[in-house]
């Protein structure tokens, strides 16, 4: 008996394999049984089996099991070869081959009936195999727009290759009895569909249509019925056309959607969400997307294309007649007035244009931000109803502001009764709640993940090795927890922040889902090294209650592990690498081996704040990974934050504290052009100066999120804010408007600035209006923001745009990162914390670090922020417990001077 066990990966040259290679020798039959993991259970992939086994003449079957899918087939060895060939690479869409293993076994001497598919079995370890939910297929379109079509303009239409997975999945199998759908027995044609091999609905466990499936109905805020089916799709979109605030059932969860183009809709939705500045995501249409936002690139339209239909950042598209350098922040409106917006009409696709022939966007939508995070239409629901409503339109999570979102009809009544003037909501209960993923963009092709749910969870990311069950909470901002299984990590979908009751009880909840769903029993369990996480404080309950050791790891360390555990297995999930791919439906096998990160790595983690071993605020860290123990080598000069953590809504604080540790704040009080004159009365500002002076209520940090704050305050872009990282961003938007303007001068060859100036080749940071960081010789290296700071009050004082000091000092954190590592001699740099989700950042370090010769490898297919930590949590853990690992205090070891002098 023969057997070979392969490890799937994208693409592969056709000529390295053949399936005549692969063919079974000497006897005329031959029966083969495969077994494939990865996500192959829910998008057509027995049914696809199925008719490929049927078209060359085989005998078999093909099953759904626990751990993956079973089949065997018996025939020649030129049937067998033609069905290997069309196995390996005509997979149905969605199927992403994780292991495949072909087992040769004595051929049936009987008759044997012809291929059939048989019931789900039970048993083995549970993998994840369950894909994601997924956008509705251009064959389910085609029929919701087609008269002729029995499920013409039905809300719910879906096949094999699209519709509800994760969000209706109650258990695996994933067979209709373990889902949501299983209240609505199907009718005789829809039964008909499920049992005919040959139909796209073979086995689709949402199948439905009008006769039996769910329906939607259109209430009141008081739940009074206003319309059902089609007449209540064509009632909430007048209510959205008529400014008013609409409370959709969608696939994972309620989504509050007003019309984009109206001020006045738009405000009140963040009067009644408690959301004053925070971005709204909006859905378009194709057509609509092209005139709001300048051309996406091509990785950017696979995405919004794809199945995952995430939410993407792009670009607001230029005002007419705009400098090609400049950016619309959101101070020009290209919009429709408040009036007109607000008025029905009989054309929607007229209505909804300027005068300039773009869509409309207010302001309010994204105020003072360039990027607009924009999605397609990803259920028939949205595409009916945006057909309807004819313009863009806000659609955000249904919540209240640090809420988790609500996914019950009664539920959503009850919290967002104050928030929605009417609900447009459905019978198909939600199983648990799936967010809207949201991507962006860095250097051309750099896409990466910034929130990771629907279309993405549960898909597992590899791992290079199998371990024991792992439990990993997560933190406490932007929760995400996960569960290690065999050679895999499942994450959960993006749980949010940890700030009150609601969202513990939603964190529990998610934690209990996964090991509900897998029938895991951890045997570890991991979570953050501060004591007053919520998720810490869950992760010792449950520890307490299996009995089982708990491992806390210091964050930042967490982060750089998890790009470790990202970038040392190759396609660790070779369905988000498979997106971006020129033949995505192409598989092959590789037999390759790995090829090892060059060690030593230094990890640059910067964020904006994690709890650091030696009881301070961490965030600006650069960490030696040598394959077995992480060392705290460089981080930049720690300052007093005046007030604890109110200094996240307020970076004027971070300021203050940076000023008074470098001698400047009593000049910038009391001068009469003192920069923070504005921001602090004379009795406010001496109070914050004596909690400094004593240490009352002031840690000290070294986090780079707070020094993009204090900079962004400096430069009059943010003093006090409404969300984490809303100065952050402020900063990144004006130094854009610098680094846009030199490429387009490069680009029109016009000589005021050369390639080095603009980044993409590092010269001396000298040039820059902005004084280089300075680096200490001690161990560990401290980098001393002070020149830089000193440079950027002189400039401000002396009249130097904005812009170009934000841009300055966007190069000049490069160029430290750069002397952190030609200091240890490393080849390649790991990037991750949040302050990676800062576009212009990765843009400039990938380039520099192309320059110098080294590679830096950035958190991408899970988020660089908080949404990864679950992950690094995992991967720690298991380093640790086959060995691999010498831990020290939550990851972190000790003795770096010792080493560090004796090497050096």
């Amino acid at each position: 008996m023969k057997s070979t066990r392969f490890l799937m990966t994208f693409p592969v040259p056709e000529h390295r394999w053949s399936a005549s290679s692969e063919a079974t020798a000497a006897t005329s039959f031959a029966r083969w049984r495969i077994h494939v993991t990865g996500v192959v259970q829910g998008i057509g992939f027995r049914p696809f089996v199925y008719r490929i086994a049927q078209k060359h003449g085989l005998a078999g079957w093909v099953l759904n099991a626990s751990d993956g899918v079973t089949l065997e087939v018996q025939g020649s060895n030129d049937q067998l070869a033609r069905f290997w060939e069309e196995f390996l690479h005509h997979r149905p869409p969605g199927a992403v081959y994780e292991t495949l293993e072909k087992t040769e076994i004595p051929p049936l001497a009987l008759q044997e009936p012809a291929f059939q598919i048989l019931p789900s079995r039970e048993g083995g370890v549970r993998q994840p195999t369950i894909p994601p939910d997924l956008a509705t297929c251009a064959e389910c379109l085609a029929e919701l727009r087609d008269p002729t079509d029995r499920r013409y303009r039905y809300p719910f239409i879906n096949c094999t290759h699209c519709g509800p997975r994760w969000s209706i999945i109650e258990g695996v199998p994933y067979d209709r009895p373990l889902t949501s759908m299983k209240i609505f027995a199907m009718c005789r044609e829809c039964e008909r569909e499920y049992h005919n091999p040959a139909d796209r609905r073979f086995h689709a466990q949402p199948v439905a249509c009008p006769a039996c499936g769910p329906h939607v109905e259109l209430r009141s805020e008081s739940g009074e019925l206003l319309g059902e089916r089609e007449t209540a799709i064509l009632l909430a979109a007048q209510a959205i056309r008529d400014g008013r605030i609409l409370a959709l059932k969608g696939l994972g969860g309620f989504q509050l959607i007003c019309d984009a183009g109206s001020e006045v809709a738009v405000q009140t939705l963040r009067q009644r969400k408690r959301r004053p500045d925070k971005p709204f995501a909006l859905m378009m249409t194709e057509d609509m997307l092209r005139q709001a936002c300048e051309k996406p690139s091509e990785a950017v339209w696979r995405w919004l294309r794809s199945p995952a239909a995430p939410i993407l950042l792009l670009r607001r598209r230029l005002p007419p007649h705009s400098h090609p350098g400049e950016q619309n922040t959101g101070d020009t409106r290209s919009a429709v007035s408040e009036e007109q917006s607000n008025q029905p009409a009989v054309n929607p696709a007229e209505d909804s244009r300027t005068e300039n022939g773009a869509y409309a966007v207010a302001n309010a939508v994204a105020p003072g931000n360039p990027y607009l995070g924009v999605m397609l239409p990803y259920t028939a629901l949205h595409h009916l109803l945006m057909q309807a409503v004819g313009r863009p339109v806000v659609c955000t999570s249904g919540n209240l502001t640090e809420e988790p979102m609500a996914i019950a009809n009664d539920e959503a009544f009850q919290r967002l009764g104050k928030i929605a003037d009417v609900f447009l909501v459905h019978n198909r209960p939600i199983v648990r709640p799936v967010d809207d993923s949201v991507l962006a963009e860095g250097e051309a092709g750099d896409v990466f993940l910034i929130r990771r749910a629907r279309g993405f969870a549960p898909r597992p990311i590899r791992l290079a090795a199998k371990g024991p069950v792992v439990l990993a909470t997560g933190g406490h901002l932007k929760n995400v927890v996960g569960l290690a299984l065999d050679d895999q990590a499942i994450l959960s979908a993006h749980v949010g922040d940890l700030d009150n009751v609601l969202a513990w009880e939603a964190h529990r909840r998610a934690v209990e889902d996964l090991l509900r769903f897998f029938q895991a029993v951890p045997e570890v369990v991991a979570c953050d090294l501060h004591p007053d996480y919520a998720s810490t404080r869950v992760a010792e309950e449950f520890a307490q209650r299996l009995k089982a050791p708990l491992f806390r790891w210091q964050h930042h360390v967490v982060h750089f592990a998890a790009c470790l555990a990202e970038w040392e297995t190759p396609r660790s999930d070779p369905a988000f690498d498979g997106v971006l791919e020129e033949q995505p439906g192409s598989v092959g096998i590789e037999h390759r081996e790995t090829e090892p990160l060059p060690l030593p790595l230094l990890g640059v983690i910067w964020d904006g704040t994690g709890y650091g071993i030696d009881g301070t605020v961490w965030g600006g860290e650069f960490f030696l990974y040598d394959g077995r123990s992480f060392r705290r080598v460089a981080h930049l000069r720690p300052f007093p934050l005046p007030g604890g953590e109110v200094v996240v809504r307020q970076p004027r604080r971070s300021l203050l504290g940076v000023l008074t540790a470098c001698g400047l704040a009593e000049r910038e009080l009391e001068g009469p052009d003192g920069l923070l004159r504005s921001f602090f009365t004379q009795t406010e500002a001496r109070i914050l100066l004596r909690t400094v002076v004593r240490g009352l209520q002031c840690p000290w940090t070294s986090s780079v999120g707070r020094l993009f704050d204090a900079v962004a305050a400096l430069l009059g872009l943010g003093a006090r804010i409404s969300f984490e990282g809303q100065a952050a961003m402020a900063l990144q938007f004006a130094a854009e408007k610098a680094y846009f303007a030199s490429v387009a001068m490069i680009r029109t060859d016009k000589p005021r600035m050369s390639p080095q100036a603009v980044g993409e080749t590092p010269g001396s940071s000298s040039m820059l209006s902005v004084r280089p960081f300075t680096l200490t010789e001690n161990m560990p290296i401290v980098l001393d923001w002070q020149p830089m700071i000193e440079s950027l009050v002189a400039g401000v004082h002396e009249g130097v745009p904005r812009e170009r000091l934000a841009f300055d000092f966007h190069r000049q954190l490069v160029h430290a990162v750069l002397a952190v590592a030609e200091y240890f001699k490393v080849q390649g740099l790991m990037c991750s914390g949040g302050c990676f989700h800062n576009q212009l950042l990765r843009r400039l370090l990938a380039d520099a670090s192309r320059a110098r010769g080294m590679t830096a490898w950035f958190a991408r297919r899970v988020p660089p922020g908080d949404g990864g930590l679950a992950l690094g949590q995992i991967w720690l853990t298991r380093q640790v417990l086959r060995g691999n690992l010498t831990p020290g205090r939550g990851g972190v070891a000790e003795n770096v001077n010792t080493q560090f002098n004796e090497k050096n």
